[in-house]
């Protein structure tokens, strides 16, 4: 007989965000909206980690809007964040703001100078791509 599979709640929480991002690789919608209810159910609501996989679950699902005040509300509490600002500047840059975008990245470079992906992100600029 196969062993019961655990309910989310009983599993640890590095294993119900790696769930939760599988979900979200193959397109799982219900899956990955279930694991991101089982984790805000176990994180305090201002963790860190979880305004990160709120936002990137919005972005996912289109929901540009929703994802870029995530991620303003991250830079808030982690100015130059690398992920935050790459995320934020990339919607931004969809949205037609590119001025905006490059600012972002720019604060970003600023506090994290020897960042491989912020000067990725940037030169993406030179290039007419989307960070």
């Amino acid at each position: 007989m196969p062993a019961a599979k655990k309910p989310a709640e009983e599993m640890p929480i590095e294993q119900r965000y790696a769930s939760f991002m599988q979900a979200l690789r193959i397109g799982d919608k219900t899956a990955a909206e279930s694991h991101l209810a089982s984790l805000r159910r176990a994180l305090p609501a201002d963790s860190l980690s979880l305004q990160r996989m709120e936002a990137w679950y919005l972005l996912q699902d289109g929901q540009a809007n929703a994802a870029a005040e995530k991620y303003r509300a991250i830079l808030e509490r982690v100015p130059g964040d690398e992920e935050a600002s790459i995320n934020l500047a990339s919607i931004l840059v969809q949205t037609g703001q590119r001025e905006a975008a490059r600012q972002v990245l720019d604060e970003a470079r600023r506090m994290h100078p020897d960042s491989e992906d912020l000067r990725n992100a940037l030169a993406g600029f030179s290039k007419g791509k989307t960070p």
